[in-house]
């Protein structure tokens, strides 16, 4: 608030002040002049005018207008309702007695009255305080950015006051959580150890009105939304912190688990071309060896297409291009694509009886399809089956897709880590199986891009894990046009 409105408000306050002390003492006048035609004692005038000196107290503010309240009453009583009456001569020489004692009682019960209404004043601020600060603290502990927190600011502010407060944040000239624009407000800053974090608005009409302890409340609450800025603003940087190490992980990670397993494909590879460039060889051994170049070149196409996947989610950069598809189609593409990459080993599909539409990224879907049923064949025996089924849910919204093999299954400590990036499990035998722990990974991301969900069980009929992909429903031209 600025100087001129602050001597105006003070003014103002001064001026009401004073013309309740005028009030308190002519009704105290009016009152004795009653109980003086009443033919009532002097004693009892001069506890009406006692009376009328403890109200005034009570209801102004500062001792000062008590004080003031206190010898006005000894003058109107003499002025009044001593002899000379309407004189301030004194004709008994016992009065200046009685006026000494009624002057020093009505200070003495003045002084009394105001130090208990401070006393009042600053028990009543004390408890607002701590109501305000506990409503404070509570609404920016849980806060995990800056944008929580400064909306949890005004929500306290505007609570505590009854005000529809504003808060302005360093960072913008222009974003706020309440338009400033068409009204006028008064500013508290709220200052950081180097730099401030904003300004706090409160409109103009409510903080005038605001009495010295709700000012002294305002400001207070102003330092703990500092430190509770602070503290958010710390754990924004250790999130922040937290979140690089973790990249940074997953890039080390995954530079180790791709120069290790690219190593075995690629060796092969060349061994084979070789083999085929140094040495006449049988047409069907050369066929052979070409399937073999097949195979390697297949999964390291399957490898870095996931590493390209995984890298656009994390950074927000992969769009759905969402068609109308037919599930049974993608399903078969996928079993397409896996037999080609994995030939010998067949996939049973179970078609549905009913026309399946999904509202998907195609493409994305079969790439899912075709990283699950990798998975099965590689933790599955050459003599194992590998069988895809496809249905409705229960509710006729989902599309299901189930795929299960006959392998081992999947032990218990791995199945909470099984979406992880770069988990591979923990069996002996994961070393046979060639993987850098990234398709079930880009699984579960396609999966929930899609708003659908994923879920894998070791199966109850027969040895082997099921995986579930419920995907939603296309919505027909018709649900569409009623939502």
């Amino acid at each position: 608030m600025n100087q001129k409105n602050m001597r105006d408000r003070h003014l103002k306050k001064a001026v009401s002040c004073l013309l309740m002390m005028m009030g308190c003492l002519l009704v105290s006048t009016l009152a004795g002049l009653v109980f003086f035609r009443m033919g009532l004692s002097d004693s009892t005038i001069i506890l009406i005018y006692i009376l009328g000196v403890v109200v005034c107290t009570k209801m102004t503010d500062g001792a000062v207008y008590g004080l003031i309240a206190s010898f006005s009453a000894v003058l109107l009583f003499n002025y009044f309702f001593t002899v000379p009456y309407y004189s301030l001569q004194v004709d008994d020489s016992n009065y200046p007695i009685t006026f000494f004692i009624m002057g020093i009682t009505s200070l003495i019960t003045s002084t009394i009255t105001s130090s208990e209404k401070k006393s009042a004043l600053h028990a009543r601020y004390e408890a607002d305080q701590a109501n305000a600060f506990y409503e404070l603290t509570s609404s920016l502990r849980d806060t995990v950015s800056m944008e929580e927190a400064e909306k949890a600011i005004v929500r306290s502010f505007s609570k505590t006051f009854h005000v529809e407060a504003a808060f302005l944040p360093r960072r913008s000239q222009t974003d706020s959580c309440v338009n400033l624009q068409g009204a006028e407000y008064y500013a508290w800053p709220i200052l950081g150890k180097e730099e401030p974090y904003g300004i706090l608005y409160i409109p103009a009409a409510n903080a005038e009105a605001f009495d010295k302890t709700q000012l002294l409340l305002v400001d207070s609450m102003c330092e703990c939304a500092a430190l509770g800025l602070e503290k958010t603003e710390s754990l924004v940087r250790q999130i922040q912190i937290q979140e690089q190490m973790v990249q940074e992980h997953y890039r080390s990670d995954l530079l180790r688990s791709i120069s290790h397993d690219l190593r075995t494909p690629l060796s092969g590879i060349m061994g084979i071309c070789e083999l085929l460039l140094n040495t006449n060889l049988p047409a069907t051994r050369r066929n052979e060896l070409v399937a073999g170049i097949l195979q390697e070149t297949g999964w390291l196409y399957s490898l870095v297409e996931n590493i390209l996947n995984l890298t656009r989610m994390e950074e927000g950069q992969l769009r759905l291009n969402r068609q109308p598809e037919c599930a049974e189609e993608l399903a078969e593409a996928a079993i397409r694509t896996t037999e080609n990459r994995h030939p010998g080993r067949p996939i049973q599909f179970s078609i549905p009886e009913e026309l399946i539409l999904i509202d998907v990224d195609g493409k994305l879907v079969v790439q899912l399809l075709v990283n699950l049923l990798e998975n099965a064949i590689r933790h599955t025996r050459n003599e194992g089956a590998i069988e895809m089924q496809l249905f409705l849910s229960s509710d006729q919204t989902e599309a299901v897709f189930a795929i299960q093999d006959e392998g081992d299954g999947i032990l218990s400590e791995d199945l909470p880590h099984l979406f992880e990036p770069f988990y591979t499990g923990k069996k002996s035998s994961q070393d046979k199986a060639r993987g850098v722990g990234l398709g079930l990974a880009i699984c579960q991301s396609i999966v929930q891009a899609h708003g659908g969900r994923i879920r894998a069980e070791n199966r109850l009929d027969f040895h082997g894990a099921r995986f579930e992909v419920t995907l939603p429903l296309n919505e027909s031209p018709s649900e569409k046009t009623e939502s």
